[in-house]
């Protein structure tokens, strides 16, 4: 049963939480939510604001939510973030559905929110049946033991206090203190699989739910965490490179020993590097899992596939990348005049040195006409260098290629142009127009110069 008493003895006892701690509430204004408000905000010694998406799709009845929600946070006296996207546009944009891209800008805008806030988690209000019904659609979508592990009561800066109970025992507490929600009228649209499991599936389950289903779907859940835990300690470190800077992720999945594993744990796998790149909760479906197998082989070098979040799976040499194209985007501009800026995976950093110490490193190149004649671009197909004396030009790709920059980065990196022609490739070779003379060399004072440093695994 739920009770104030019992949910604040679990609080109490659960090991992420401590005294001071400060909570961020996902707050819909819909009965989970606001029941988990309820309750949290009588827990002593709990710093709790609210954050409230409202995704534009419903017109006045999103706007109404939006105010029930602003109500609330006045008469539990908590401040509450509001944060309004066209979730449409954004679904549109980038290829997803509505619940993928719903997801998606929730997760990061309340991760970035929390952050900003320097607060220690995001509270949501999923309970015991959405656990059952996550679970069902996961084995309906072909999942692996990842969709097998269900939502956790504490991961990745989230916490699910509610998690134990059942629709039923939220609805009675609200009755029993009167509490006010609002009712979201695209939950009964069925073309949503979530909303048609819980309208036509569940029920054709029959009474019995509570007592067979609900424990065998919690057996399922506690053996997959454990078996898991087992695959992600096991073999993770070994098959999955996790690149990570300020600006771009990336994951490199080895082929060393992945493709001899056991279906189920090359599922794992893929679905980890997935969930850390696209930010989802969910793994990949049963026809994405197949169509990265067909990765594995050498025929499929430089080929490359789609995956739900705007992923892209690359195959090259080493291996199969994952990556977002937008986490690389960088716009055209003058190099930096002091200091450095950081770009997606690389950043330029304005020194000074003397030219015996780096002259001939192709990572630094010497300022000789003023920073202001200087352009920094993406290089694009067509551009060429010349490489020697003899005014042999080499197009940029192939430079690229023989310095063997990852193949999913060559529309990205980075190039120096100077009177419209390219003079440098950063870090790996410098147009003969541009290099140090002896004479300058023999100078021997300290010059101006551009660094640039790239993120591990920009070279294959």
């Amino acid at each position: 049963m739920l009770t104030r008493y019992s949910f604040r003895q679990y609080i109490l006892s659960s090991d992420w939480y401590k005294p001071q701690l400060k909570v961020l509430i996902a707050c819909s204004g819909g009965i989970d939510s606001t029941v988990l408000l309820h309750l949290l905000s009588d827990i002593p010694n709990l710093g709790i604001s609210i954050v409230h998406f409202n995704h534009q799709l419903r017109g006045a009845e999103s706007d109404k939510d939006a105010e029930f929600v602003q109500e609330l946070g006045s008469n539990h006296g908590v401040q509450v973030h509001m944060i309004s996207e066209d979730i449409q546009a954004y679904a549109e944009s980038n290829g997803l559905s509505l619940e993928e891209a719903g997801s998606l800008r929730r997760r990061t805008t309340f991760q970035t929110l929390m952050e900003d806030l320097d607060y220690d988690f995001i509270a949501s209000g999923q309970h015991m049946d959405d656990q059952i019904e996550t679970i069902l659609m996961n084995i309906y979508l072909g999942t692996g033991l990842q969709g097998l592990t269900g939502i956790s009561e504490c991961a990745q800066n989230y916490i699910r206090p509610l998690l134990n109970h059942t629709r039923r025992e939220i609805l009675l507490y609200s009755e029993k203190h009167k509490l006010g929600y609002r009712t979201d009228g695209s939950n009964m649209d069925i073309s949503f699989l979530r909303n048609n499991f819980r309208a036509n599936v569940i029920p054709t389950l029959g009474n019995n739910i509570d007592e067979r289903l609900r424990s065998t779907i919690e057996g399922i859940f506690r053996e997959s965490q454990s078996l898991n835990q087992l695959v992600e300690t096991s073999v993770e470190d070994i098959d999955i490179k996790g690149f990570r800077v300020d600006y771009a992720p990336k994951i490199a999945l080895g082929l060393r020993g992945l493709p001899d594993y056991f279906s189920p744990i090359q599922k794992a796998i893929f679905d980890r590097a997935f969930q850390s790149i696209s930010l989802m909760p969910q793994g990949i479906s049963s026809k994405h899992f197949d169509a990265l197998k067909s990765l594995f082989s050498d025929n499929s070098i430089g080929k490359e596939m789609q995956l739900p979040g705007s992923v892209t799976a690359f195959r090259d040499r080493g291996g199969i990348t994952l990556f977002k194209r937008s986490d690389y985007q960088w716009s055209t501009g003058l190099l930096p005049d002091s200091g450095s800026v950081k770009y997606p995976f690389f950043q330029v950093e304005y020194t000074t040195s003397f030219l015996e110490d780096n002259v001939q490193d192709p990572a630094y190149f010497w300022d000789l006409d003023g920073l202001d004649s200087y352009i920094i671009r993406v290089a694009k197909s067509g551009d060429k260098m010349i490489v020697d004396t003899f005014g042999r030009a080499l197009p940029v790709y192939q430079i690229m290629q023989s310095a063997r920059v990852a193949p999913h980065l060559k529309e990205f990196y980075p190039i120096v142009e100077h009177q419209g022609k390219v003079i440098w490739v950063p870090g790996i070779r410098t147009a003969p127009s541009h290099m140090i003379s002896e004479e300058i060399i023999r100078e021997n004072r300290s010059k101006h110069c551009m660094k640039v440093e790239f993120q591990k695994g920009t070279f294959e």
